[in-house]
């Protein structure tokens, strides 16, 4: 037999990501307010419609009717009832669908390029005609209940839920989800009242991602969205900037019999704007955002804790905030948040090495360029930095300012937003198990339900 070469193949190296041109891209104002951003995306022959409208205070504290009216927007018009507006948008090649994301309802529509004009002409009817069907809101809202039910059983979501509550006090964002009670009292009438509250053009966003011509674009939405935009009023106050975090100790919240606990800890962030946000977007890949992290390989990969820590940049309308979570076994809740402010403490004082800046370099373009490849994916980025009042220009400008951030740059960024220090705790276990020994780390504080 012919001897097995013992020669290691030398591993191949990892070419210079590309750089990503700034296209054509239109960012204007319209008639009524309407903030439109369109890109030309010729890849397929498609278009994506993205409406999104930010929320007022009063409506965000009390989105039981956003809520509703995200799933009863669709069930019928002044000229269509729910199936044939369905099918209305399957002939373009396409469909509509709403959604409520904390303080922002959007609709989403796509279609063949070509059907641009009707595809407008049908989201123009759901703005200026949707009717609310008494018997559809009625199944709409006790669907919406029942998965509220569901949902409030995960002990992720009461975590989510005490962690808002901990982070911002009496602002808007801290809001629960809706309550299954306040949801079916949702009425067809309340619906058609909000309806022209919430879908009011002057604030809103308009994001068009396709294979058509921005000036096209444009001209087309002035014509075709114009009984809508023509009805524009005052735009809805912003938010008020989120509050400045308290630090210190540790929320525990009770979950009796848990076998697990859920470990939140976060603090401020820049926004997008900011010019060290690139910064801070680094440091939080080493350290939790990516599968390579430094959580990772300590919480699950040396001791076993958990499966799948995690750290992640949250960006709102009145703020940005960092977020570390971990679902940890109850007997080692204490040791897992000495780990996980062990690793936070560890970014901050002594910073990040240049083999692991790189790697966090590589996959934060990487995964850009991944994300931004398709139309849908591109309009759902825009769609993000516009809610967030950053300029769609950023979108595109964003693997140049990675590439160009320096290691001085992410770790003086890590000394400034990762302080386990500067950041506020909670847990969400059985207090019974938990407690002691959270109490030898840390002052704990046990909130009332």
């Amino acid at each position: 037999m012919r001897a097995r070469s013992s020669a290691v193949t030398p591993r191949p190296s990892v070419r210079a990501p590309r750089r990503v041109a700034m296209p054509r891209l239109l960012d204007e104002t319209l008639a009524g307010g309407l903030h439109l951003v369109a890109v030309r995306r010729p890849s397929v022959p498609m278009v994506e419609v993205r409406l999104c409208v930010p929320l007022g205070a009063g409506l965000v504290r009390h989105a039981a009717g956003p809520l509703v009216l995200t799933g009863a927007v669709t069930a019928g018009t002044t000229h269509h009832d729910r199936a044939s507006l369905a099918d209305a948008f399957e002939r373009l090649g396409g469909a509509l669908d709403a959604a409520l994301d904390d303080d922002v309802v959007s609709l989403h529509a796509f279609g063949l390029a070509t059907k641009l004009p009707t595809l407008l002409d049908l989201v123009n009817d759901v703005l200026t005609g949707a009717t609310y069907p008494a018997d559809e809101v009625r199944a709409e809202r006790d669907r919406t209940a029942d998965e509220v039910v569901m949902d409030l059983s995960r002990p992720e979501v009461q975590a989510g839920e005490a962690f808002r509550a901990r982070l911002y006090g009496d602002h808007p964002y801290a809001t629960p989800t809706p309550r299954p009670d306040a949801l079916r009292r949702v009425g067809a009438a309340s619906l058609r009242t909000i309806h022209p509250r919430i879908f009011n053009p002057r604030g809103a966003h308009l994001i068009v991602v396709g294979d058509v011509g921005t000036a096209r674009v444009e001209r087309l939405v002035s014509e075709r969205l114009g009984p809508w935009l023509a009805g524009a009023s005052r735009a809805v106050a912003p938010l008020a900037p989120l509050p400045p975090i308290t630090p210190g100790g540790i929320e525990l919240h009770d979950r009796p019999g848990a076998p697990q606990s859920n470990v939140l800890v976060g603090g401020a962030a820049p926004r997008r704007t900011d010019p060290q946000w690139p910064a801070t977007a680094l440091a939080n890949l080493v350290v939790g955002g990516m599968f390579t992290s430094r959580l990772v390989e300590n919480l699950r990969e040396r001791h076993g804790y958990t499966y799948s820590p995690h750290s992640d940049v949250y960006h709102g309308r009145p703020g940005s905030t960092v977020i570390v979570t971990a679902e940890v076994g109850s007997a080692v809740t204490a040791a897992s948040l000495v780990e996980l402010r062990y690793e936070l403490g560890r970014a901050a004082a002594l910073g990040v090495s240049e083999e692991e800046l790189e790697g966090a370099r590589r996959y934060a373009i990487g995964s850009y360029l991944i994300r931004t490849s398709t139309q849908r994916g591109l309009a759902a980025t825009l769609a993000a930095y516009a809610t967030s009042d950053t300029p769609a220009s950023l979108v595109f400008d964003y693997p140049a300012r990675v590439a160009r951030t320096t290691l001085d740059e992410v770790n003086a960024a890590a000394r400034h937003h990762l302080g386990p220090g500067s950041m506020a705790t909670v847990v969400v276990g059985d207090a019974d198990l938990v407690g002691p020994s959270l109490r030898a780390l840390d002052e704990v504080a046990t909130p009332s339900s």
